[in-house]
This record gives C-alpha cells, structure tokens and sequence, in this order.
C-alpha cells in the first residue's frame, strides 16, 4: 500500500495567548505557527511546525519554514509514493537541519499512513501504554508568590508533576518557595539553556529540593560541560535543546553527560526520528519523556503518539498547551483527566481539524500542488 503525496497547503496562524509565557529565552503574548495540510488519495494528513515569528527559541521562523517547505522540502516528496512514513524521513535529510519544518511533514504522512492502514500512529510506532501523565509548565514569574499560586492551581486541577521555569536571578527563591509549600510533589525545574558551567555551585545547592530532574540548564552546544556539571549535582541532569539529532544522543550517552532526554518531536524532526533516538536511548539506560511547545492541538497530537512509546517513563508536557492557549482549531479536545491522557484510538493521529476555527487564525494559505 502506497501513499502518494499529491499536495501540500501551508496554514500561517496567529492565536492569542490567556495569559504570557514566559522562559529565560523570552515571553510570547500570542502563538504564531504554520500548519501543514497534506493529501493523498483522498485522505488528510495534518502536522505543524512548531516554531515562532523570531528565533527566541528555536532556530527556524514561520518565515524561514515557509521558504524552505516551499522551495526545497516539499518539492522533494510531492508526487512521490512511499511505502511507509521513515522513507520520508531519509528522502528529507537529503537537505540539513531545519528539523521543525521536516516534523511537519512527517506528522502528516504518519497520519495518513494510520489512515490507510486503519490503525492509531502511536500503536504503529510501538507505543504500548493507551494512557500517558502530563504535567504543566509553569513560566517564569516576577515574584515567586504567584509562582506558588500557580503550582497549587494545577495540583487542585489534579497534577501530579510539576515544573517550573528559571533563570539566573528568579531561580533558588522561587524553588524554595515551591518546595517548602508542596514537600512531597514531583518537581522539576526547566532552565532552557540560561546557565554557565561557572554558575555550577548555584545549580548545585538546588540539591536540596530533591528535584525530579534540572533540565537544560546550560547552552545547547554544550554536552561536554553538561557532562562535567552532572558530575558535580545530586539532582538527575536532563538534556533537550541539545538534542536535535541521533548523532547529539549518541554523544551524551558517550560523554555520560545526561541522566535523562526530553525528546521534542518538532525538535529532532518527527515521530521516525523520535522513536529512533528512544530506542538507542531505551539501549544506553538513558530515561526518555516527551517535550512540548506551546501550540495547536495539531502539534500536540504527535507528541502524545510518541509519549505512549515504552521508554519514555517520565510525565510528559504533552497536551498542555491549553493553559496558555485561548483557542485551539481542533474539533474535539484531548481526553485529560487529571493529569491522565487518553491515547486516541482513531486512525493515523485521531484528530479533526475544525476548518471554520483554522480559517479564523490563519488569514492566508498557501496551496502547494504537483507542478
């Protein structure tokens, strides 16, 4: 069974935010992304790139993701017929980087193929748990009173893993503060790349607190230090906005210099890529959970495919996004009861796109057909 691809259409969108979000790298008062449409004999495949206006955090833009889909990946599949969706994936690398705008398409072809073969993606990508915990992502804040405010708002919601960002400056109060008002919680802390090697006596007295794990704390390029500092912490070190690639995996595993991997499936360019990086990881000891970004349901349905993937054993941040979010376009939202999430049980990614809501976001289009 073939899918062809026979076009694509690119959906810029703009969706207000309830409420800021803010990490050390910056704040976003609105979520600013691109949805990727595809078809095939008929049927529709959805992805998205999960990116912003600027390179705050991730190196490309909606601008950058438009050009290259439009000039150099998809030309690359369009017209093309594949037998299963990691052919896509190799037939992508054929051009560098650019990981976000490659997820897209792969979400979408995954999709498809659940489509055709009449089974969810995450069972087709060997997921085996039909329910996976998330946990929210608290930002940054200015005091750290409304930091604890919104930690206990989303115990009272029924989570269970907490996390909280920070950055130097708004860090060791603002988790103390956290720790002495909720003693037994899950709590982790996410620095998002805000640190030095030289601030490793600072990151080390937050030994105390017990963390689940101190994520990203210094720049993305720098595996080796990471390997250096978690020599000299008590609290289990996780990397992930230094993994973009199997080869960044197979150098932390090498240099020991992570306990755990947040894999982000926008990140290291879609759900092949994912599942390729957690089996070598699931190989190495290396403890794997699912990442997120604040965006649409359509970037949050692959996520949760890959959080129901066996090594991925810690609470994901996957389906979230709608404590930032004031609007999604999908039709129906995700199962969340507590901080338990339903896998959907529906072919390819399970999910509805509501056209009238995408329309509503995205004031332009742009149809890429077979030339």
């Amino acid at each position: 069974m073939n899918i062809t691809i026979d076009s694509v259409t690119l959906y810029p969108f703009s969706i207000p935010l309830k409420m800021p979000f803010r990490i050390s790298a910056g704040e976003i008062h609105q979520k600013d992304g691109l949805i990727l449409e595809m078809k095939s004999a008929g049927l529709t495949g959805w992805g998205e790139v999960s990116v912003d206006k600027t390179p705050f955090y991730a190196h490309e833009t909606v601008g950058s993701a438009i050009d290259l889909l439009t000039n150099s990946l998809v030309p690359l599949v369009i017209g093309k017929s594949f037998t299963h969706p990691d052919q896509v994936t190799e037939i992508l690398d054929h051009y560098r980087g650019n990981n976000f705008a490659k997820a897209a398409i792969d979400a979408a072809v995954w999709d498809i193929y659940g489509q055709m073969l009449g089974e969810p993606c995450w069972k087709l990508l060997g997921g085996t748990r039909e329910t996976v915990e998330v946990g929210p992502s608290i930002g940054i804040k200015n005091d750290h009173a409304l930091t604890v405010d919104a930690v206990a708002k989303q115990l009272a919601d029924g989570m269970k893993r907490i996390k909280i960002k920070v950055c130097p400056g708004l860090d060791f109060k603002f988790i103390e503060a956290v720790r002495r008002e909720f003693p037994d919680i899950s709590l982790m802390v996410d620095a998002n790349n805000a640190y030095q090697f030289s601030d490793w006596q600072e990151i080390a007295q937050w030994d105390r607190f017990k963390l689940l794990m101190i994520e990203q704390p210094l720049n993305e390029h720098d595996v080796y230090f990471h390997s250096l500092l978690r020599q000299k912490i008590k609290n289990p070190l996780c990397l992930d906005e230094s993994i973009h690639t199997m080869h960044d995996a197979q150098c932390s595993a090498a240099l020991k210099a992570a306990d755990i991997i947040n894999l982000k499936v926008c990140r290291v360019g879609g759900l092949s890529n994912t599942r390729r990086i957690h089996d070598f990881c699931s190989q190495n000891g290396i403890v794997n959970w699912i990442g997120s970004r604040v965006g649409s349901g359509v970037a949050e349905a692959a996520r949760l495919a890959a959080a129901t993937l066996p090594n991925c054993s810690l609470p994901s941040d996957c389906v979230i996004s709608a404590m930032y979010m004031s609007d999604d376009i999908l039709t129906e939202p995700f199962d969340l009861k507590g901080c338990m999430v339903k896998a959907k049980t529906s072919p390819g990614l399970g999910i509805n796109v509501n056209r009238k809501r995408l329309a509503k976001y995205a004031s332009t289009k742009l149809e890429l057909a077979i030339k």
